[in-house]
Order: structure tokens, then C-alpha cells, then sequence
């Protein structure tokens, strides 16, 4: 049986897009940064791996936020996953804000040290952080999206198996779905889909 395109859509077009964007399930990173003494964390959503060589990492910042200000004063951010037991400390540190005097460090119970190459706050409560200077700030709407150049990264050996796969069973990441609902990961089905399975059988 052919797939065509003769079949009715079984999904819904919404309009305007606001009413549906940005909420499907995604992890939400941990961002750190520091300047002049003052230092913060904040939560972001829009996020992703770039290159790998040289290794490069993207940030959407909206340019009101207080972390936004020391990552463009400082030229350096630090972006973390943590697991499940701290999605409390993920949605908080998207929710307080420094500009209202809070320390969300304090507050949220973050212990943290300088990285091991730039001044930055690293989360001991991460699984994995990855230490960034800026590369390049692109406009990107209501955002800049800031692409980072990874200069260490930190991780937590127990979190990963011998194949450097995240390990759900021993420390559960979290994945987002949006209004403030988080979910563990690592309790449900998991499937391998090797690329031999989609290569075609030569004849014998």
C-alpha cells in the first residue's frame, strides 16, 4: 500500500498560531551567567545543539531578561540540563525574576561552582552543562538568539550509560509540555531504530 496525499488530514489548522505555538513536549535548559559581581539563572524553552565541529550552541533570549544583560556584558553562559527531582528549581528559575531583587539562587536552593574556563555559575544539580562563549547574536523576532561556543563541558558520569546515552532509569531528565506541567523521563518505552533498518538489502 502507497502513501498519497489524497487523504484527509487528520490534523486540525489553527489560526492564529499564538493560540497552539511552542506548547509540545521539549526539555527546557537552565541558563547561568555572571558580570561585575552580579550573576543569575534563568529558564529557557528555545534551545538547541548547532555544530559539533567546532561545537556550537544556540540560546533564544528575550532582550528584557535580567540573565540576557550579563550574558551580552560577560561575552559567556553556561547552560544546564537537570534531572526530574529539580524540575521545581526549572520552573521557578523561569518564574522569579532578578529584576525584582530575587537571588533564584538562594531561593531555589542552587549550589553552584565557576566553571572550569569561564566565569560562570555551574549547577551542581545538572546532569550536564555545557560552558559557552559567544560566538554570534542573531535577531530572531521578539528573541536574539545567541550561538555559544561550548568550551567545557561537565557532566554527571551515574546519568549516562556505556554508550554515553542519557540513563532515565538512574536519573530521570524532564520534559516540558508547556502551563507548567513537567514530566520524568525514563519510565516509558524506548525503541532503537538502527539506520540498517532503512537501508536497502543488496541481492544475494
Amino acid at each position: 500500500m502507497s502513501v498519497t496525499d489524497t487523504a484527509p488530514s487528520p490534523l486540525v489548522v489553527t489560526a492564529p498560531p499564538e493560540r497552539f505555538f511552542g506548547y509540545y513536549p521539549g526539555t527546557v535548559a537552565v541558563v547561568t551567567a555572571a558580570h561585575g559581581g552580579d550573576r543569575n539563572v534563568m529558564s529557557a524553552g528555545w534551545h538547541a545543539a548547532l555544530s559539533a565541529d567546532p561545537p556550537l550552541y544556540g540560546v533564544a533570549f528575550g532582550r528584557e531578561r535580567y540573565t540576557y544583560g550579563l550574558v551580552r556584558a560577560s561575552n559567556a553562559f553556561a547552560v544546564h540540563f537537570l534531572p526530574f527531582e529539580r524540575a521545581d528549581a526549572i520552573a521557578g528559575a523561569g518564574s522569579l525574576s532578578r529584576h525584582d531583587g530575587v537571588d533564584k539562587f538562594e531561593r531555589l536552593g542552587l549550589a553552584t561552582s565557576t566553571g572550569r574556563v569561564l566565569d560562570v555559575p555551574i549547577l551542581h544539580d545538572a546532569y550536564l552543562a555545557y560552558e559557552c562563549r559567544v560566538d554570534a547574536v542573531h535577531t530572531t523576532g521578539d528573541h536574539d538568539f545567541v550561538v555559544g561556543s561550548v568550551v567545557a563541558v561537565h557532566h554527571r558520569p551515574d546519568a549516562f550509560d556505556e554508550r554515553r546515552l542519557q540513563d532515565g532509569a538512574r536519573v530521570p531528565g524532564v520534559v516540558y509540555y508547556g502551563r507548567s506541567t513537567f514530566e520524568a523521563l525514563g519510565s516509558g518505552a524506548r525503541g532503537e531504530f538502527t539506520p540498517e533498518r532503512y537501508r536497502e538489502r543488496k541481492p544475494v
